[in-house]
């Protein structure tokens, strides 16, 4: 048998595989490619779900009791200052003629301007929307530490892993903002490790920045450690199963040798995959944590926003989520749609 390149296996008939699992012909490199008929039907419909989308937080946000010139106006509220308020702001129009607009100052990249500030709304939203991006950076750290933890229970021996499969779904049935709580009480209260609240400014250092985001990042990545872990775990326990895990001990190779080179690899789009799902579930995880840490973030706008019917900022903020929402969505089966071709080779 002679020796495979680095990244494939040689099997006993003389058969390389790309990967644990995936019969190659020797020189043989060929792969299918998604015909472009089938692309643009896939962009198509993320297309026309994403108009759907917008058209359900226009309409949504018609519907929220309250009224914007009302609430503004307050003990000065007159019939005379409440219509030129509202020609002022385009409320006078109908509901039709407002969303036509809308939609095409959406698709132009135009959101208007703030009710409450007169300012752009980009101007209100851009430095809520980096401290939010600061917060989601620092959760998605704890991500391969999830992995590196589902790698661990693994080689650890049954017993381990059967209390890890408990301690996660405890993890996993409890509310975000429960073990918030229950950490701010450990770690900020009791230990004094970090602060209750998270505040941050531009004025900060980075390191002071980080520090700060250290516990609310926790708290929003622990149940995402506790799933991605698990999964590793889970995937990492099917490849073990498979004829080439065994394979390879036969021939002299460590569990955890075989796990690391081999096993993980396979495993390796379905960790992306999941990966990319929890970068689109983080924006309604950080609208909890911001709220509990008094976080001067994405989430905490949106929800002001709301109080003070300044729609245009919702509106924005909304369609923001939900693009991204269907980007990383598509990616997501993007990556599951290739690893399914490079299966069926």
């Amino acid at each position: 048998m002679h020796d495979a390149p680095a990244g494939h296996w040689v099997r006993p008939d003389g058969v390389e595989e790309d990967g644990p699992g995936l019969p190659r012909q020797p020189g043989s490199r060929s792969r299918r490619s998604p015909p472009l008929g089938g692309v643009g039907r896939a962009v198509a419909a993320r297309l026309v779900v994403l108009v759907g989308a917008w058209a359900l937080i226009f309409l949504g946000t018609e519907v929220i009791p309250g009224d914007f010139v009302t609430a503004a106006l307050g003990q000065d509220y007159t019939e005379d200052l409440a219509r030129r308020m509202r020609e002022d702001l385009g409320l006078d129009r109908s509901v039709l003629e407002r969303f036509a607009v809308w939609l095409f100052s959406v698709v132009t990249g135009d959101f208007g301007q703030s009710f409450t500030t007169r300012t752009d709304v980009w101007d209100v939203v851009a430095p809520r929307l980096r401290n939010t991006l600061l917060l989601a950076g620092m959760t998605l750290l704890w991500f391969p530490v999830a992995v590196a933890i589902g790698i661990a229970v693994f080689l650890a021996g049954r017993v381990v892993q059967r209390t890890f499969r408990v301690v996660t779904q405890g993890v996993m049935c409890t509310p975000e903002f429960m073990i918030a709580y229950v950490l701010i009480y450990l770690l900020a209260v009791e230990l004094r490790l970090f602060p209750v609240t998270a505040r941050v400014a531009p004025s900060q250092s980075m390191l002071d920045q980080v520090q700060v985001l250290i516990l609310p990042s926790l708290c929003l990545g622990i149940a995402m450690i506790a799933y991605a872990g698990r999964l590793v775990l889970s995937l990492l326990t099917i490849e073990e199963g498979k004829d080439y895990f065994e394979f390879a001990r036969l021939k002299g190779f460590s569990r955890s040798a075989i796990a690391v080179h081999y096993a993980l690899p396979a495993i390796g789009p379905s960790v992306l995959n999941l990966f990319l799902i929890y970068c689109a579930s983080l924006l309604t995880g950080v609208f909890v944590i911001e709220a509990v840490f008094g976080f001067p973030g994405l989430g905490d706008l949106t929800i002001s926003s709301v109080v003070w019917r300044d729609m245009p900022v919702v509106q924005f903020c909304a369609v923001l989520i939900t693009t991204t929402y269907v980007l990383l969505y598509s990616l997501a089966d993007l990556v599951s749609a290739r690893h399914a071709d490079r299966l069926s080779l």
